[in-house]
This record gives structure tokens, sequence and C-alpha cells, in this order.
């Protein structure tokens, strides 16, 4: 009986549906009219609109149709309407046309730029289509340049030519009211206690007194920002316990010249320290009030700071969306006692859903594949929704560098209690192409050539981009050293988090003595730790070969003439062949300009030995950075160097292109490049000129005080300590080269610059040379 009720049900909707569309008049004609200049081109709007004659009337499609045409871009209006014709109908759409411009528009009034600079600005060309709405968006890129330029009362109006109507062009004048130039004058403020002028316009106007260029900046006059800057000095109360605190204004008085005064108007009120903190609501019915009373860092007695108080509530958020419960509020209550100048604070808490994660899905990425995003994850199918790791994870995915933004979102389920977790990237450029030159103290003149791709895909024919690895192809060439270098990073080997790096090499150098001409290969495999911390293990094979060397007489150490002798002609062609095992922890807040953090780095090298080769050496070290911020901006880093090098085996000594070198802007400053250490002169004494041979034991301390003075430009002061002595574990630190001096770094992303004016304090050796500049490209 079911059955023939449905069936029953389904053939009279069918039946009023047909009778619907069956009393639907038919379009019988359709018709379109001009309501401006130039010449509809008919074939044209057939070809952007649907309705056609002898079809039922749609009003649906007709609307399309009128987005469809606007869509286009050639029209300034489109309107349609529908005429009964008895039982039938007309649909006429009645359209007026953009004027094409034939010429560049006529710009009048400015005097604050030049002709070529407002037609860049307008960006209209001869032959464009135009109407009020681009002549709009022309005048807003005018307007806004003015008002960066510090003139804000600036505006523009436009008028149109017409030149011949039938054929639809026109010209446009427009005419410019540029104003007055406004800068501040003067920033005043009236009510404040708690905070001086002074220290209240550097709320508004920060100016930073170690920053010579911030004393000459001049604030320019823009409401806009006033407002920001009204927020931001109540905030400033209101982190101080103020809370009914107040800021008018900005009144704003213009002067004669142009500029303007600016008054703001502060009202403070008492400030407040916290009477009673409570907890309240539903949400205690689900956890204990003691386990949250645990996150709450506002206390009895402490200032009645808002941005505490926020806090506490965000922590609050975080336990119970850590836990599942997605979308939890809480509200914090004030009750302010005048009275006592105390504030009792109430979170009220409304527990969110408890939910469970059912798909998760990534959506936006066109070149990264899904499982590049997916195994950086913190949470996966079946989890509770812990918003916490959600959030961590967008920053991981953030890291990675392939995408200009990330965002996640829960989507509703027919599941009760199950939401889909949706991943939406943006992706952006990965590839670098970079092409430079420079001079460096010790390389001389250098020019590089540099190819990069930091999402490489090495199975991605045809564009290889899309699986995360990271490729990058280099070539250096210099007055004393050129470079190949090739390097292929597989950061989730194995589809396991380990990473694979494949790296060959080829340099040349050309020291004073010798050159040098090495050339081989390395695999790497890395494996992240807890924390911030990494471990790796690293084979190398290296063929290294020591030629044209320019001095074949006998020479003997400089600290012990009466000792063996050493000889330079000694060529050299050998292989080494070596693992390195390397412990990083790293905790910088920047890779390239850490301001704070720490880097350690151990590694011990094993040559030779099970490994074959022509060396059975061994080098242990470490080093160490520490960065410290301090105030306004500044930094201060400690870093140090402790290395070991030494033979075994079949080695009787350490060849002298695997001993340490001290001296030169990467090492101790003020010093001839490796002149710090041993040297050697010439037996016979027929020359007192020197040469450095170094050593097997090398400690180099370095402290640098850093201060910005401009975006990406800082001054710095240093002072460098260290040595190199010729047997191993021989670390003597009372004879040590010293130095120290200021200099200046450019943080250009990709071409750091470094400019250095050394003074040497202490020599190892009267016989060590100095270098007081130092020039080189980098990083440290």
């Amino acid at each position: 009986m079911r059955h023939i009720v449905a069936w029953g049900v389904l053939l009279a909707c069918t039946a009023s549906t047909l009778a619907q569309v069956g009393s639907a008049p038919l379009v019988q004609d359709v018709t379109i009219t001009n309501l401006g200049s130039g010449r509809i081109d008919f074939s044209f709007v057939e070809l952007h609109t649907s309705v056609r004659t002898n079809a039922p009337l749609d009003r649906r499609q007709i609307s399309r149709d009128v987005r469809a045409l606007l869509d286009s871009g050639r029209f300034t209006t489109v309107t349609a309407f529908v005429e009964p014709l008895g039982e039938n109908a007309r649909v006429i759409y009645a359209l007026k046309n953009k004027l094409r411009l034939v010429r560049m528009p006529v710009v009048e009034g400015n005097m604050h730029y030049r002709p070529s600079r407002m037609q860049k600005l307008l960006d209209l060309k001869v032959g464009s289509l135009v109407d009020d709405a681009a002549l709009g968006d022309a005048a807003r890129n005018v307007i806004e340049e003015y008002q960066e330029d510090r003139y804000p009362d600036a505006a523009l109006t436009w008028s149109f030519e017409e030149i011949d109507r039938e054929k639809g062009t026109t010209g446009v004048t427009i005419t410019i009211e540029e104003g007055k130039r406004s800068r501040i004058k003067r920033i005043s403020f009236a009510g404040n206690h708690r905070y001086s002028d002074a220290e209240l316009r550097d709320i508004v106007r920060p100016r930073d007194w170690w920053n010579p260029f911030s004393w000459m900046r001049r604030l320019r006059y823009d409401p806009e920002d006033m407002e920001i800057a009204r927020r931001a000095i109540r905030t400033a109360y209101l982190g101080e316990g103020f809370l009914s605190a107040s800021v008018e204004g900005p009144d704003v008085v213009r002067q004669d010249d142009g500029s303007v005064a600016v008054t703001y108007t502060v009202d403070e009120g008492t400030p407040y320290r916290i009477g009673r903190v409570n907890l309240s609501g539903t949400g205690l019915e689900v956890f204990p009030e003691g386990n949250l009373e645990a996150v709450l860092k506002a206390k009895a007695g402490g200032k009645a700071d808002m941005a505490t108080i926020d806090r506490d509530a965000r922590s609050i958020r975080d336990y119970f969306g850590a836990r599942g419960y997605i979308q939890t509020l809480v509200r914090p209550l004030l009750d302010p006692s005048i009275d006592d100048g105390t504030v009792d604070v109430e979170y009220v808490i409304n527990e969110g859903e408890l939910v469970s994660i059912r798909n998760i899905d990534v959506t936006g990425n066109t070149r990264t594949r899904d499982k590049v995003i997916r195994r950086e994850l913190l949470v996966y199918p079946g989890d509770i929704y812990n918003e916490v790791k959600v959030r961590q994870s967008e920053r991981v995915i953030n890291n990675l560098g392939f995408f200009s933004s990330v965002r996640s979102e829960p989507v509703d389920t027919p599941i009760p209690n199950e939401k889909d977790l949706v991943f939406k990237v943006e992706e952006k450029r990965t590839g670098q192409f970079m092409l430079g030159a420079g001079f460096s103290s010790i390389d001389n003149l250098i020019g590089f050539v540099e190819l990069s791709q930091g999402n490489f895909d090495i199975n991605g024919w045809p564009y290889f981009t899309g699986a995360g690895q990271k490729l990058k192809l280099r070539a250096q060439f210099g007055s004393r050293r050129d470079d190949l270098e090739m390097s292929f990073v597989e950061p989730w080997f194995l589809d396991r988090k380990l990473s694979l790096g494949v790296d060959f090499f080829r340099t040349s150098l050309n020291f004073t003595d010798y050159d040098e001409e090495r050339l081989g290969g390395a695999v790497t495999l890395g494996k992240a730790l807890p924390g911030p911390n990494r471990v790796s293990v690293r084979y190398q094979i290296v063929s290294s070969d020591i030629e044209d060397v320019a001095d074949t007489n006998a020479y003997v150490f400089a600290d012990d003439p009466s000792g063996e002798l050493f000889f330079f002609d000694e060529d050299e062609d050998n292989l080494k062949s070596s693992v390195t095992l390397r412990f990083t922890h790293d905790t910088r807040d920047n890779p390239f300009f850490p301001t704070r953090g720490n880097r350690v780095i151990v590694s011990y090298e094993l040559a030779g030995g099970v490994f074959g080769g022509d060396r059975d050496l061994y080098d242990l070290q470490m080093r160490t950075f520490h960065y410290q911020p301090l105030w306004l901006q500044h930094v201060i880093s400690l870093r140090s160097h402790l290395e070991v090098v030494d033979s075994y085996g079949g080695t009787d000594e350490v060849p002298i292109n695997d001993r340490l070198f001290a001296g030169g802007g990467r090492s101790v400053r003020g010093y001839e490049f490796r002149d710090v250490g041993p040297k050697v002169i010439r037996a016979d004494g027929a020359s007192v000129v020197h040469r450095p041979v170094g050593g097997q034991s090398l400690a180099i301390f370095k402290v640098e005080y850093t201060v910005p003075v401009a975006s990406g430009v800082r001054l710095a002061a240093f002072y460098d300590i260290g040595n190199v002595w010729r047997d191993s574990y021989d670390f003597e630190l009372g004879d040590m080269a010293s130095s120290t001096g200021v200099g200046l770094r450019f943080d250009m992303p990709g071409f750091p610059i470094r400019i250095d004016r050394a003074w040497s304090l202490e020599k190892d050796s009267e016989l060590t040379d100095t270098d007081n500049w130092v020039f080189w490209v980098g990083f440290d």
C-alpha cells in the first residue's frame, strides 16, 4: 500500500511540474537596445546570452545572461526587460557600451607629480575601454599615492569628451586638486599622568634614540594611522591596569603652512589590581576547577593587565580545544570596585562540542602533492579534534615555504560529533634564480650564478615540482676560488622522517704557497630527534691534488728554528674517504638573521681505516652560537669554535690541506687570512718571510653586539680571540691572538654583506700580519 501512495505522490509532483512548464510563456522575440554611443555587436551579445526564441521564458536564465554580459567587460550598463506579447513574451536587453579611449588622458592641476608619473599611476592606455567605474579605479590609485606622500586632502574628478558617437570613442580630462602637503608638526596630549607626553609620543611615533634615520623622519598625517595610534594609547593604559581609560581624538588643527597639530585627550580613570579570580559556567562540569586554575597567570593582588586576562581566556580555550572541545567560549567578566581599586575577574566557560576528526582534506595545492602536506600533520583521521595541534600543523605546513597562506577549518558531516578537517593552502613560487657579483677580502672578486627549487620533484616531468625535495645548482668564480656545486635533499626518504642528501662538488683554491683542486661527493642521512635536535651521518669521498707549489726551499717552524725541516714542494694527490657523525641543537628564531636562541654543533669525522682512501685521520669539533636580545632590538651574540684533527694508523702526520687555520673574516678578524697559528721561516735565514702551515688544535671565541639602524641594516661592535696550535689537544689559552672592531651588516636575503674595520689587540706571534678591513658576502 505504501508503494502505491509513494507512486501517487511522485506522479502528482511530476504532473504539477509539467503543468508549470507548460504554462510558462514562450519567448517570441529577443530585442537588443543601444542606450549609448557606438555600435552593438549583435553576434557578440548572442554569444554571451542563452535566451532563444520559441523557448519557455526563464527569468533565472535572463539574470545569468545579464551577469555574463557585464563580465565580458564591454558594457558599462546591462538591463533586461520582459514585455508581454499576448500569451508570449519579448525579452529586451538594454546595453550601454563602454567608451574607447583614443588619446592619452589630459591631466590638469598636478604640481607634485610629473605628467609621466601621473600617466603611470592612472594606467590608462589608448584603446582602453573606459567608463565611470574604470576612472574610479584609476582615481583610487592616484589618491592613495598622494596620501602616501602626505597630501591627505587630494581629490580627483574627470570628464568625458565624446569624439565620435557612432564609433563610441572618447577623450578624458582629469582634474586634480592636490591640497596642501600635510606633516604632523606637533602631537600633544591632555589628561595624561601615568605616561608622560614623550612616552605617549613614542607609542604614536616610535623614534629610536640609537637610529639617526628616525630622528629626521617626519610622521605623515593619515586619519587611519591616527586612529590606530589612538587605539595603541588605550591598549598601553589597559596594560597598566587602567581598565576604564578612554582616549578621545585626535583633534586636528591645520596650520597655515599645511602642517597639522594633533591632540589626544586621555581620561585615565583608576588603576586596578586583581581582586578575586573565579571560574564559572558549564565547562566546570567537564573538567575540574583545579585543572583549569593551573593554566591561569592572573593572580590576586597582581596588576589588572588586560593582555594577561585575555591570554588566560585563550589558555582556557586551548585547554578545552586540546581535548576535542572545539569552539569553546570563554568570557572574562570584570567587576571593578572603585573603593579599593580592585577588580574581580570571572571567566565564564561554555564548553564547545566534543568532536573527532572523520576525514582530512587538502585544497588549493595545484602543484604540491597531497602527501607532502599530510605527512607534516600532527593530527589524523579518528583523532579527537585537537585545536592546538591543528594550529601547530598550520604553522608547520606554512614553514615548508611552499605556500603564501595556510588555513584550516572544520566542516560538518552527517555523523554527529564528527567533522572533516580541511586545510586550504595557496601556493607560491618556490624556484629561484640568482646572478650576482661582489668582492670579498678573502676571495677578492667573486661572481656567482645559482638555480634552486625548494619544492622539487625528481620524477615530476616536465615541471619537476611538487614533491617537497630541494635542489640547488651553484657556480661561483673568483680571483682565488672557483666552486661548482650540486645538492639534492629528500626530506622524507622511504616515506619516513629521514632526510637523504646527495652532494657533488668541484673546488679550485689558489693559496699564496700552492694551489689545490678538490673533486668529490657525499651522501647524508639525517634524523630529527625530540625537541630542536637533529643527528646526521655523512659519507664523503674527496680527491684532492696540491700543485703549483710556489716555494721549494727548506723551512723550519718559527717557534722552533732548530727543529724538523718543512717543505712545500711535496705535491700530494690522494683520496680521502670519511664518515662524519653530527649532532645539532638549534633553537634560533631565524636561521639567517637570528636574534635569540642557541645553536650547538658537535661532529666527529673518521677518514681512512675501514673506509679506505689514502688518509687515516679523525676530526673532532664543536661550534656554539648564542643569541640574546637585549633592549630596543639590540642583540649580543657569543660564538665559540673548538676543533682537533689528528692522524692514526698508516698516516704519519696530518697533510697541510687537512690542517686547521685561523685569521680572516670568518675567523679572527684583524689578521691576514690563515695567518694566525703555526708559521715557518726559511731554514737558511736568507729571508724573513714567513708562511702559515696550520696546526692540529684550534680555539676561537667571538662576541658581537649589533644595533639596528634601518630596515635590514645593523651596526656591529665585536671582539675576537683565538689561535691554532701545532699538536692535537695542545690548547695553550694564554697564547692567543685578539682583536676588536666595528662593522656594518646589510641583511639582504640571499646576498648578505658584512663590512668590518678591525684593530689588532694582541698577536699570537710577532710574525703575524694584520689586515684591518674585512669585506665578505654570506651568512654567519
